[in-house]
């Protein structure tokens, strides 16, 4: 059955009126005069049944059912106005991709890669959201997940694209003179990682550091808020070896004496088998493999997302 709707232009006249708390300064507002503001409003009133403002000498104020009314109307434009934005940017001759990937491997790695794609494959346009969490209910709106996860945790149907090793880097401005281990560790503060504590202690177990009794300086959420803080002398941090390679290359930050471990952990790529059907999604999946120098022709996940 087909629902029955009142105008929309009523219900935009109902909203800015609400939050104007007056006809004359919505009609301001939306550029119209009063009187087209009053007849939206008396229109969408008669076609409710129910009045949703109460009139004061002061102006209106939304009654009962008209705070009500407001919450869902509210949301509602909202929601029509993103889906026609979004529709408006999207091509009949594009494909459009999702993906969503950790926030520093969308910062480091992904977007300063997304040209060279664009340069491969003109038609397909890719959409990166950046988040170490799902958002539920969207799992089926992702078309390619990216996930950092400990090896042992990996999906059987997942494929690594990187196995992740960690460089100690630092700003050559604060190194010490000369360059030791010990001098290095004594005075150089280390940035503490939040969301992987042990890091620092499984590097220190990794090279017989244990009791080396470092300082701790700030602390930060991801490795591309970590790798901006070595850039501004705020101490060393320990950042995927591929994350950090531009900013090393570029002489932004060192890694004073080419120290690294394996983190035991790995970046893997999900991607729902009835996903890859659609030539977009397959060419971004081929191109992330060719980029990481995998076999693009290997098995990818049926796993869905």
């Amino acid at each position: 059955m087909e629902a029955r709707l009142p105008s929309m232009r009523a219900l935009q006249a109902f909203v800015v009126v609400a939050q104007q708390g007056s006809f004359s300064e919505a009609a301001k507002v939306s550029h119209v005069s009063q009187s087209t503001i009053s007849k939206q409003i008396q229109q969408l009133e008669q076609w409710i049944g129910q009045p949703l403002f109460a009139r004061t000498a002061y102006g209106v104020v939304l009654n009962a059912i008209g705070e009500t009314y407001l919450q869902s109307v509210s949301s509602g434009i909202h929601e029509i106005a993103n889906a026609t934005a979004y529709a408006r940017q999207q091509s009949a001759e594009q494909e459009s991709v999702s993906l969503l990937v950790p926030p520093s491997f969308a910062s480091l790695w992904l977007i300063p890669q997304l040209q060279d794609f664009k340069a491969l494959y003109p038609q397909v346009t890719v959409t990166v959201s950046a988040s170490d969490t799902i958002p539920h209910g969207k799992e089926s709106e992702v078309d390619i997940l990216i996930r950092c996860q400990p090896r042992q945790q990996a999906g059987s149907q997942s494929i690594c694209l990187v196995n992740e090793h960690l460089s100690l880097v630092a700003s050559a401005s604060i190194l010490p003179e000369p360059l030791e281990r010990a001098a290095l560790l004594a005075k150089i503060p280390v940035l503490s990682h939040l969301t992987r504590p042990t890091l620092w202690e499984y590097f220190w177990q990794q090279f017989g550091l244990s009791d080396s009794n470092p300082q701790y300086g700030a602390g930060f959420e991801h490795f591309f808020m970590a790798l901006e803080g070595v850039q501004q002398g705020m101490g060393m941090a320990l950042i995927p070896t591929f994350m950090a390679a531009p900013s090393v290359s570029q002489g932004k930050v060192v890694n004073p004496l080419g120290l690294g471990i394996d983190s035991g952990y790995g970046y893997y790529l999900y991607s729902a088998s009835y996903k890859q059907r659609a030539t977009g999604v397959n060419q971004v999946v081929q191109w992330l493999c060719e980029r990481f120098a995998l076999d693009p022709t290997r098995q990818i996940s049926s796993k869905s997302v």
